[in-house]
């Protein structure tokens, strides 16, 4: 029996445990996968078998929650986790070791991401957008942008020394390359995309986005705004980009669904074929929160 983990009912906000369902196209249009999705779910991290879809719990970080996750490494996670220190609620940035299933905190912060070339570590204080970069020389912080105190922030690895980021309200992105330390205004990008929701498609050079328009649909767009290709998903609305499988040339996507008993929001999980524009259901109903990290093995 395949079980699943992390199901999320928001009314409730707690963790629902069940059968796991497997659907997909028909035999003759199924494609097989690999590797695994790591993701989370209040306090629990989990990991989902692209295979099966089967899910298994790594690790409970008690009482506090997890808001975000990004690669650290090729055997570490990066976590944003939300929760009470010395009777205080934090935001700070804890490192995760899937061999060891070890748990380190870093320091405090939020939207935590990893460059691995120079090695420089990304977080937002809650007023500045801040880069550690360690290298082999002493350690070097560098203020990216000041924000008001709290805003939505955005950011999003494009390369090994550049990332891409936003603040809320204006939404307007930029890039920075830790290695020149250059910051450059996106205006043809700012135009056409969003950062949240967004997933950025390194062999294709471009973001994939959502539009939202009076029929939503997700582009392709390159870093000046050109057009560069769309997703053949006729309504795009119920659904959110959550990972580009590189080596496998997919993309691993929610659908948000209401249940006709309770009314409550759903999750089922899809895939996009890029060569081929087919889709395929993986998984009828399971929540993967607002970000995942893939592994291929």
């Amino acid at each position: 029996m395949l079980v699943r983990l992390f199901s999320v009912n928001f009314r409730l906000m707690s963790l629902v445990f069940g059968l796991l369902m497997f659907s997909g196209c028909e035999p003759d249009e199924t494609r097989e996968y690999w590797g695994n999705l790591y993701f989370a779910a209040g306090s629990y991290l989990g990991q989902l078998d692209l295979r099966d879809g089967s899910v298994s719990v790594l690790a409970n970080v008690g009482d506090a929650y997890i808001r975000e996750i990004d690669a650290f490494g090729e055997d570490q996670l990066l976590l944003t986790v939300f929760g009470p220190v010395n009777r205080k609620d934090t935001f700070r940035l804890m490192q995760f070791k899937l061999d060891t299933y070890g748990l380190v905190t870093l320091l405090n912060g939020r939207h935590g991401r990893y460059l691995p070339v120079p090695e420089a570590l990304i977080f937002d204080d809650g007023a500045h957008l801040r880069v550690r970069v360690y290298g082999d020389g002493p350690m070097e912080e560098l203020t990216i942008i000041r924000h008001r105190y709290g805003s939505r922030v955005h950011v999003m690895q494009i390369s090994e020394t550049k990332f891409l980021y936003s603040v809320d309200p204006d939404g307007a992105i930029h890039s920075f390359d830790v290695d020149t330390r250059e910051s450059r205004a996106l205006p043809g990008l700012s135009k056409e995309c969003q950062l949240d929701g967004a997933l950025w498609i390194d062999v294709r050079d471009a973001l994939l986005c959502k539009r939202e328009d009076e029929s939503p649909s997700y582009s392709l767009v390159g870093l000046d705004g050109s057009a560069r290709g769309s997703l053949a998903i006729p309504d795009a609305g119920p659904y959110r980009a959550m990972a580009y499988l590189a080596d496998q040339d997919a993309l691993v996507l929610t659908e948000a669904w209401n249940t006709v008993v309770s009314d409550s929001v759903r999750y089922a999980i899809w895939i996009y074929d890029l060569g081929s524009d087919r889709m395929m259901r993986l998984v009828e109903d399971q929540y993967l929160g607002p970000s995942v990290v893939y592994r291929s093995h």
